[in-house]
């Protein structure tokens, strides 16, 4: 099993499966999220849309989504929101993060809404220097399996 993260449980859940895909919400396509290669016109998300809290980055299970009847449409919470989606098992390529499940998250908007029961965490950052959580966190955005999904 995962490593406990400061009495917050496992870092990662092995029985999350390596194919199943992540959804993360950016809050909008503005610069802090969405970079633009000035040759290509290309977009890809920012180091930025990949910060962790304190409890690490908050992300959509898509296999749980889809049990519920739900899509990436229904983890947007505003018109701007875009939404990206990642293999679990990229994100654990980026060493020592992991993924487990957070379902039905407390002090957040819509705390009822469906989707929140697919709700789970990309962990692994403490004990990371500032340095090296940035360098995982560009990692993330630049992972060739991640693509945009919503809109």
């Amino acid at each position: 099993m995962g490593v406990d993260v400061q009495g917050g449980g496992v870092s990662d859940d092995p029985s999350i499966d390596d194919d199943d895909r992540l959804y993360r919400r950016l809050s909008d396509n503005g610069p802090n999220m969405i970079a633009v290669d000035v040759l290509t016109g290309d977009r890809r998300p920012t180091s930025g849309a990949f910060k962790p809290d304190d409890d690490g980055v908050s992300v959509y299970r898509e296999s749980l989504l889809q049990q519920a009847s739900l899509s990436a449409a229904d983890v947007v919470r505003a018109p701007q929101n875009l939404v990206v989606a990642l293999p679990v098992g990229a994100v654990r390529s980026i060493r020592p993060l992991g993924v487990r499940d957070d379902p039905w998250p407390t002090r957040i908007p819509d705390e009822d809404h469906p989707r929140n029961a697919a709700h789970a965490l990309i962990n692994g950052w403490d004990g990371l220097s500032t340095s090296e959580r940035r360098r995982r966190q560009k990692a993330l955005a630049e992972l060739p399996s991640l693509e945009f999904i919503y809109p």
